[in-house]
């Protein structure tokens, strides 16, 4: 059985906003002591865990970390239901998280992704307000107490986005530059773990492996910055003028090239979506410029992705030359719920959301590319 005396000790000593050398005399003992029991380096005799327990108002099983030894495979078990949408539907997460906040309070994992967890739901609700309280809380405890930087920097990452949309919201204390601020504390590119990976391991596999996964990170955030950089004007909420839906237009025309010379297997790996939607972008474009042979060949070849991605197995083999003996999945390196159909959101898109005219809408060319996408 693995103990966790290190890590709850640490955790009990800064709850209390005591030194190493404040417990060390009360103990007793000499404030290295202390050290090497935080790093697991050493424990106390076993005579001292019952006054340490009673010290901070805990059982020794639980300053040993029994219980949580013990609950282990549950906690994991929840990590990966969550990461990977396998609770009840996009809409339980809540609920789920909520449930196992109250189950392990203070275990960090859960902690961060029932945060994460509250900030989707004032997404969903439209109420940026609705959660504030607790996601302030629960961000602070995560700060202050966990010594897990991968949590802290989910945690960071998580505030970010709600400072966005918090900074729109009148009364909310949260200023643009708050997020700013924020940001700056995030690690550069070169601190990343996926940038370390390409170069740092000394075995050659590991080192492919790191590269074959930069490979495909950089292609889907120059996708992102590329349309973020063209579609700037988005964040004036005013209507876009021709030169700039042109400039769109080249952009994506640019983006889809890159991606046909790198994904020469036609599996784009974790950026299927956004292949998918730059096809869908491209048509809406076209045709608010006028050039509807252009629209409906770009929405044709988005419902031929659609439709072969939810087709595709969950995990494909890669015989690019960049990916060559890597496989993707698409549950777990594209997000993708097993039950979604991209075709059926695709679908939604042409038809709802993007600025198609009625008349556009009722060619016979653009029924044929619904029809693609039917199940």
């Amino acid at each position: 059985m693995n103990l966790y005396f290190s890590e709850t000790i640490r955790r009990l000593r800064r709850e209390r906003e005591l030194t190493q050398e404040a417990l060390s005399d009360f103990l007793g003992v000499s404030f290295q002591a202390v050290s090497k029991w935080e790093r697991g380096e050493s424990y106390p005799d076993i005579e001292l865990l019952p006054t340490i327990a009673e010290f901070f108002s805990v059982t020794t099983d639980e300053l040993l970390g029994v219980d949580k030894a013990k609950n282990e495979a549950d906690i994991l078990a929840i990590v990966d239901k969550f990461d990977n949408g396998k609770y009840n539907g996009s809409d339980g997460s809540l609920s789920f998280m909520e449930d196992a906040y109250h189950k392990y309070p203070s275990d960090f994992r859960i902690l961060v992704r029932y945060m994460h967890s509250l900030v989707n739901d004032t997404a969903d609700t439209g109420d940026y307000l609705k959660n504030k309280k607790a996601i302030f809380a629960i961000y602070d405890r995560i700060q202050t107490y966990c010594t897990n930087d991968a949590i802290r920097m989910y945690a960071k990452n998580l505030m970010i986005h709600y400072y966005k949309a918090l900074i729109r919201v009148e009364n909310s204390g949260v200023t643009e530059q708050d997020m700013v601020n924020l940001i700056e504390e995030m690690p550069a590119i070169p601190d990343s773990r996926e940038y370390l990976m390409s170069y740092m391991p000394t075995e050659i596999e590991k080192v492919e492996k790191g590269c074959q996964k930069l490979f495909d990170l950089l292609l889907y955030y120059f996708d992102n910055a590329v349309s973020h950089y063209s579609r700037s004007y988005m964040l004036t909420g005013a209507e876009p003028t021709e030169e700039q839906i042109q400039r769109d237009v080249e952009a994506l025309e640019l983006i889809v090239k890159i991606f046909d010379l790198v994904y020469t297997d036609g599996n784009y790996g974790v950026c299927w979506r956004v292949a998918i939607y730059n096809y869908g972008y491209l048509g809406q474009y076209y045709h608010r410029l006028g050039n509807d042979q252009k629209a409906l060949e770009n929405l044709k070849k988005c419902a031929e992705l659609a439709k072969y991605f939810d087709e595709m197995p969950n995990i494909t083999e890669r015989t690019a030359l960049l990916f060559k003996g890597t496989t993707v999945n698409k549950q777990e390196d594209i997000a993708v719920f097993l039950d979604t159909s991209v075709c059926r959101q695709m679908t939604h898109h042409m038809l709802d959301n993007y600025p198609l005219t009625d008349e556009f809408k009722a060619k016979l060319e653009f029924q044929e590319i619904l029809d693609i996408m039917k199940p």
